[in-house]
């Protein structure tokens, strides 16, 4: 009794007849309590990580305090601060999130989809297994907030660090030899609504104008509607009407009110030009300090809006008035995210958004995760895709397989000098460049069948694992998120195959 009494001091939480709970969720964080035990060596990545993002805040600060003294002299209170001056280190002050509760929730964040959503939030609040978990260490429940920036402050290094432990864990504990790899990629949506020319347009510029007018209301520009605000509305009107015709009998119709949608267009565009030209040659060293910090953020993001006009309206002219056809990386497709473009794969629907490609174990884990900018073609990445795998799982895969996007003959040669052993293309294209007496090996046929359970994993991760739609943007915002949902399967898929084993090492017959 006297052990219960002293746990009790320890953990003011504690149950007697309640242990860990016992859900997914539980063994989730079982396992990935685990997984620190083994590799303590992550934590000290991720209080790194931590460090750093204290640090630039701690250094924004002093740019900051550096600007209020600029401007005001007159306080005397002495030499301005800056970086070389001052101690760049992190002192004693409120207690931060520690490392683990961010491990975990980076795990959980990837396995739920968000770690800001309010049902996820809600769905973390009353878990029993959280509630035990940080109970028993003596941790609360961070705000959403505090949260999310310390998750968004975890680099991608130390996000490819734990898949490389990971795949250590798997290989040492004999889950799988990672000696066979089947790679596809597939199309993912990114954070942001289809391309549509006239609504670019006219979202940029209803933007653009409001950042003026926020600045107006500030009192830095003389900014009056006049003509602009009945040009503004035509744009917004032009758009919508633009959008509502449907049918190939429209299109007579369509390109009229395109030429009268670039027309207002340019006329309101002309005339914003001019006043974001006088603020940008406006000296405001006589502005306070965070005056200054608003309108420059405002300002920024007004000429942006206005860029962002000009080349819809550019591209407006030219695709729809001259028919000309543009090259992908000077289309303005998305006012979120930049780094998105048109996944164009084969026959399927193209979406907006990035072409992520995984490489699967036999066992089923994900050993790589490739991600480039634009609508690469999968037979360019498929040699560094090879290599990626090679380097993480310490030898090259003896046996690869993919489809016939991968397929080329210097694919064929340059992954056998690799070293690896076997490579199977499945399709028309990888039947034609591999010899026929390999093609039709019992050993190929195995492997060409095996090629189908990448693409189950591809469903797998769009419909249990969030993987359809990113709520992130930029590409290497997108490779955190996808890494953070690669690393809550692979979890998950320990605690499967190695239960399967368990279970296959009992029903084996005994040995006399």
């Amino acid at each position: 009794m006297g052990h219960v009494m002293e746990h009790n001091l320890l953990f003011p939480n504690f149950q007697l007849f309640a242990g860990f709970p016992s859900s997914d969720l539980a063994d989730v964080i079982r396992e990935s309590l685990a997984f620190l035990d083994r590799h303590p060596a992550l934590l000290a990545m991720v209080d790194a990580d931590l460090d750093a993002y204290g640090l630039q805040k701690k250094a924004q600060r002093l740019q900051r305090q550096r600007e209020l003294l600029a401007s005001h002299p007159s306080l005397g209170i002495g030499e301005t601060p800056t970086t070389d001056t001052v101690d760049m280190t992190l002192a004693a002050g409120r207690p931060r999130t520690p490392a683990l509760v961010v491990f975990l929730f980076l795990i959980l964040r990837g396995r739920y989809g968000s770690a800001s959503d309010q049902d996820v939030c809600e769905r973390f609040r009353e878990s029993k297994s959280m509630e035990y978990l940080l109970a028993a260490r003596g941790y609360r429940m961070p705000s959403r907030q505090t949260l999310v920036d310390n998750l968004n402050a975890v680099s991608n290094a130390t996000r490819e660090a734990i898949l490389d432990a990971q795949v250590e864990d798997c290989r040492t504990e004999g889950l799988d030899d990672f000696n066979e790899i089947a790679i596809d990629s597939t199309a993912v949506c990114a954070c942001s609504a289809w391309p549509n020319d006239a609504s670019l347009g006219a979202r940029s510029l209803q933007r653009a104008c409001r950042e003026l007018a926020v600045l107006r209301d500030m009192g830095l520009v003389d900014y009056r509607d006049g003509w602009k605000l009945r040009w503004r509305e035509q744009v917004v009107s032009l758009a919508r009407g633009i959008n509502m015709l449907r049918g190939k009998k429209a299109n007579a119709k369509r390109r009229q009110l395109y030429r009268k949608l670039v027309n207002t267009m340019e006329k309101l565009m002309v005339s914003i030009k001019e006043i974001y030209k006088l603020l940008l040659s406006e000296d405001t060293s006589r502005l306070h300090v965070t005056v200054r910090t608003v309108r420059e953020r405002h300002l920024l993001n007004g000429v942006r809006a206005l860029i962002n006009g000009w080349k819809a309206s550019n591209q407006i002219q030219a695709r729809v008035l001259e028919h000309q056809t543009l090259p992908m990386d000077e289309k303005l497709l998305s006012l979120a995210d930049s780094d998105a473009t048109l996944i164009i794969k084969g026959d399927r629907q193209t979406v907006l958004g990035y072409r992520p490609g995984l490489s699967r174990s036999r066992e089923g884990f994900i050993v790589d995760l490739a991600l480039e900018k634009g609508n690469t073609s999968d037979a360019r990445v498929l040699i560094k895709t090879v290599q990626a795998v090679a380097s993480r799982t310490g030898a090259v895969p003896q046996k690869v397989t993919t489809d016939d996007g991968y397929a080329s003959t210097k694919n064929m040669a340059d992954l056998e000098r690799l070293g690896v052993g076997l490579v199977t293309f499945s399709g028309a294209k990888g039947k034609k460049i591999t010899p026929q007496k390999v093609w039709d090996s019992e050993e190929a046929i195995e492997q060409r069948a095996r090629r189908s359970a990448v693409e189950s994993l591809m469903a797998v991760m769009k419909g249990d694992y969030f993987f359809a739609r990113m709520r992130r943007c930029g590409v290497e915002n997108v490779r955190a998120e996808m890494l953070e949902k690669v690393l809550a399967y692979n979890f998950d898929r320990i605690l499967l195959v190695r239960e399967r084993k368990i279970q296959e090492q009992r029903s084996a017959p005994m040995i006399a």
